[in-house]
């Protein structure tokens, strides 16, 4: 196999790999939304960020957050003392985010690290500007 082939061979696995990536990534996600219930959350549109105490992710995910939301917009709950909300919501890792539109439908569930952008496009589809 020359240089040339090996090359294009190694890119293509590469590919497959990034789209197999993106693909578990938006199955998992879609997952998240569809078993967050937001009723427990009101009011909306809301968005909402579910941290613990002793988690080191959570610093991150809260200054993206605080970063790309209006003021006034982000609520935090901590599961100390929050458990029963946790609960009630479906959430059972931390960080999670959750981004509710006004008619209380989770437009975006993010658990561990979110890019901004995809944060930025729950936000417009919630109508949080």
């Amino acid at each position: 196999m020359n240089e040339i082939t090996r090359a294009a061979v190694i890119l293509g696995a590469v590919g497959v790999g990034l789209v197999a990536v993106r693909v578990w990534v938006a199955v998992r996600a879609r997952s998240l939304r569809n078993s967050v219930s937001t009723e427990s959350l009101r009011p909306w549109p809301a968005v909402v960020l579910f941290t613990s105490t002793d988690c080191d992710a959570c610093e991150p995910a809260r200054n993206i957050v605080t970063a790309c939301c209006p003021d006034g917009a982000v609520r935090e709950v901590v599961y100390q003392g929050h458990a029963d909300l946790f609960r009630s919501a479906g959430i059972r890792k931390v960080p999670a985010i959750v981004v509710i539109d006004g008619q209380g439908a989770a437009v975006g569930a993010y658990e561990g690290q979110v890019a901004g952008r995809r944060l930025a496009s729950a936000l417009r589809r919630a109508g949080i500007q």
